[in-house]
């Protein structure tokens, strides 16, 4: 159950001082009653300035706005309704016991089934918004920016227990702190008409960091190919650094004892320089947030034609490409499993320039541990669709009596340009936020022809 209670006030002034402020009250039956409602309160006020009579009326800045905003929200949506309680359960594995003794006659025990936490209370997260909106030449262009820190805390998660604390002793708790900061922009055109032709445009950018500034008392990461670190960005890879392939005997003598090295094989960097390469050697190797992500509309009309099409990148990611140890690697699977083409090009003496090891049917040099072998740049530009449209002229929709009639063929995943290996690096987030291509179904490319008519 949720019951909320909220309250609103807007003040508007010759619409140059524009303020709001909202305050809610949200109680739920998921938290304990000592700690099951919270209060948070938001605020917004922006000032057009371009209204003021002191400012120069122009046809270059034909309207420029200032926001602010700070506000705050909560959370408490997690998977059980009664985390706030312990709760037990009838069960005939480990719970079961022999009223006699002779191993016939057993009967269900109760067992904890969930270890509850009273002490759990709302996930508040706090953002503090400052943006700019400007319109130029007679607003035919518009340009919004914003710049947003956001901070959570009280993060609602089940970390990691103790194996002495014994069965479903794991539980919801409120751990650790989460950052994020970024900027957008978004700018839009709409041309003139020129003659029968005209254009428009909207391209929006955004970048964004993101920092896990505080996860718990108990631990500082969790995760094991994929992390959560104090300090780091959320689901960043974790593993070992690959320098290449063994090409010589000279090679392996001379570098870090590491069990399983051999002419062809991958090498591994002794980041400690302890001369063995053991878990010490692990770090971080990879980030799948991006950069900065990019999104491009663009509409071109001429007469009664309309040509449509939408481009989106993201850039500066990296992915966890899963697939490659089925395909690069004889030793994954079994022996008549099918493998990538990429394989005819492994290392050999012949062809030593390759980055595949040299084919091979067993895993001596644990070449699946996780490691930069399999974690590659995601950046991409795609095509997501295209789209070419006619509307019939006012006199034929007069014969057939029709208000409009429009013919369209559209084209969706038209292209995509990437350097990365895999089938797709558009992949949506996995546990703890990592992108990982575990091979899933391909994205189609789909082709449509329709007409819509209205009378």
């Amino acid at each position: 159950a949720l019951f909320s209670l909220f309250a609103t006030a807007d003040y508007h002034y010759a619409d140059r001082y524009l303020l709001s402020a909202i305050i809610r009250r949200d109680a739920t039956s998921r938290l304990y009653k000592d700690n099951n409602s919270g209060v948070f309160p938001a605020f917004s006020g922006a000032w057009r300035f371009t209204n003021e009579e002191f400012f120069p009326k122009n046809d270059i800045l034909t309207d420029g706005k200032v926001r602010i905003g700070w506000g705050q929200n909560g959370n408490a949506a997690i998977s059980n309704n009664y985390a706030s309680y312990s709760t037990y359960a009838y069960n005939l594995g480990s719970g079961a016991y022999d009223l006699y003794g002779t191993n016939a006659n057993t009967v269900a025990g109760i067992i904890a089934a969930t270890t509850g936490n009273p002490d759990l209370k709302w996930e508040t997260t706090t953002q503090t918004n400052v943006g700019l909106d400007f319109g130029l030449i007679n607003n035919s262009l518009s340009v919004s920016m914003d710049y947003y820190i956001k901070k959570t805390k009280d993060m609602l998660t089940i970390p990691p227990t103790l194996s002495v604390e014994g069965e479903n002793a794991a539980r919801w708790m409120n751990t650790g702190d989460m950052e994020n900061k970024g900027f957008e922009l978004t700018i839009d055109y709409r041309s003139p008409e020129y003659g029968d032709f005209s254009w428009g445009a909207n391209l929006n950018l955004s970048r964004y960091k993101n920092k896990l500034v505080k996860y718990n008392n108990m631990v500082k990461n969790v995760g094991g190919d994929v992390r959560l670190i104090e300090g780091e960005p959320m689901g960043v890879y974790y593993g070992y650094v690959v320098d290449g392939i063994f090409q010589n005997k000279d090679q392996v003598s001379n570098h870090a004892i590491q069990q399983g090295a051999d002419v062809g094989r991958l090498m591994y960097r002794d980041i400690d320089g302890n001369g063995v390469i053991n878990d010490k050697d692990q770090c971080i190797i990879g980030d799948p947030n991006p950069d900065f992500t990019a999104g491009l509309n663009l509409d071109l009309r001429w007469k009664g034609f309309t040509l449509s099409a939408f481009f989106t990148g993201e850039f500066g990611f990296d992915v966890y490409n899963t697939t490659k140890r089925q395909l690069d690697f004889m030793s994954s699977g079994i022996i008549s499993t099918n493998r990538g083409v990429d394989i005819l090009n492994a290392w050999s003496e012949t062809n030593t320039n390759s980055s595949i090891p040299a084919i091979s049917v067993v895993d001596n040099n644990n070449e699946m541990r996780m490691s930069t072998y399999y974690v590659e740049d995601g950046t991409y530009v795609k095509m997501k669709y295209l789209k070419l449209q006619y509307s019939f002229p006012t006199n034929i929709l007069k014969k057939i009596k029709a208000e409009s009639l429009n013919v369209y063929a559209q084209v969706e995943n038209v292209f995509t340009a990437t350097g990365y290996s895999g089938l797709n690096p558009e992949l949506p987030l996995g546990g703890y936020g990592a992108r990982i291509d575990n091979g899933p179904y391909p994205t189609p490319r789909t082709y449509t022809f329709g007409v819509n008519v209205q009378f």
